[in-house]
């Protein structure tokens, strides 16, 4: 996958004017576990499920929904300015702008990325651990954000391959494995636009989506 590794990305803009958004049942987190490829995470997206999985793809989405990428350069905060009103007005008219759009109840596919821990004898599976995976393009950073997440993160593998990973991970060995969310955008604030705090203040852009199905694949 073309996306970067997790890295935290500290946010805190409009953390404190954030709708309550998780209002749904959350969905089944407990899922098999796939094994890993690229064909096989293509395989598990319907044909009714947009995937945004590349950048090219994430882009072309963006450029339906918002028509253009902001300008970064303009939105700086400014001597004399409270800090992040220029990022607010910019939300607040795309916010605007987007209602109604029918991309807003098309179902998407994205990843975020997962770590296998600890064992779960009930479901004869591993607990997981996940982050956002972020990914750089002509937009700036695109970190998917899931809403209504399940409340248990359980990833079942083969019997073939349980022994396996249960020997890597006492081991403390590392299992990776892709999280694929599927979901459709928040109908209301779905889109934040800000800066990232990876020390470059680049452009970054969350797509809040509420989440309707969990998939596992091994990384």
């Amino acid at each position: 996958m073309p996306t970067t590794r997790p890295f935290l990305v500290l946010f805190c803009l409009y953390l404190s004017i954030l709708p309550v958004m998780a209002h749904a049942d959350p969905p089944s987190g407990i899922a098999t576990l796939q094994t890993s490829s690229t064909s096989t995470i293509r395989n598990i997206i319907p044909e009714d499920i947009r995937a945004l999985l590349q950048p090219s793809e994430q882009e072309e989405y963006l450029a339906e929904l918002e028509q253009s990428p902001p300008r970064w350069d303009t939105l700086h905060t400014q001597p004399g300015e409270e800090h992040g009103e220029r990022l607010f007005r910019l939300n607040r008219a795309r916010d605007t702008a987007r209602e109604g759009h029918p991309l807003l109840t098309q179902r998407i596919g994205f990843l975020w990325s997962g770590i296998l821990r600890t064992f779960d004898s009930k479901h004869q599976g591993f607990r997981v651990a996940m982050g956002p995976e972020l990914t750089q393009t002509t937009w700036g950073i695109i970190r998917f954000k899931p809403v209504g997440l399940p409340d248990e993160m359980i990833a079942i593998p083969k019997r073939s391959l349980l022994s396996k990973l249960q020997s890597k991970i006492s081991k403390r060995e590392q299992v990776e494995v892709f999280i694929l969310f599927f979901g459709k955008l928040l109908p209301n604030e779905s889109i934040m636009y800000g800066f990232s705090h990876n020390g470059n203040e680049e452009g970054m852009i969350m797509p809040f989506v509420q989440i309707d199905q969990v998939h596992y694949v091994l990384r």
